[in-house]
């Protein structure tokens, strides 16, 4: 009777030590993340080098405008190699102030989109059975 008991409460203390042990996990595993986040962004900042625009050519080629300094160049990336197409001048750049998606709008259309066409669909089977069943 006594080990019946003390198995079940050892269990339990088990699986309450394995959860705090996976919460500290992930709670470092988070700090970690951020910190090499806030890092890496501090150091894009003080990179002299810059992909300005990026555009895939093909499913292995991709051109981009990169600022080196003071210089810009025109490269194209592939599967094996990288090569300078060409250097531009500032006056060929045009800079355009694109600001990032807000996620909750990027949601909102998302939603907003898949609500109308859950709508127009649920419209057009009434519809059909409206026209089968007049057609009976």
């Amino acid at each position: 009777m006594l080990i019946a008991q003390t198995g079940g409460a050892y269990s339990v203390a088990r699986l309450i030590t394995v959860f705090l042990l996976f919460l500290f996990v992930l709670g470092i595993t988070y700090l970690t993340s951020r910190y090499v986040a806030v890092f890496q962004k501090n150091h894009l900042k003080t990179a002299n080098i810059e992909v300005l625009e990026a555009v895939r050519i093909s499913p292995t080629v991709v051109f981009q405008i990169v600022r080196a300094g003071e210089q810009y160049l025109l490269v194209s990336v592939a599967k094996d190699r990288v090569s300078v197409l060409t250097e531009l001048s500032p006056e060929e750049i045009v800079h355009s102030e694109m600001k990032p998606d807000n996620f909750s709008e990027v949601m909102k259309k998302a939603t907003g989109k898949w609500n109308a066409a859950r709508v127009l669909g649920k419209g057009r089977k009434s519809e059909d059975k409206d026209v089968t069943d007049e057609n009976e």
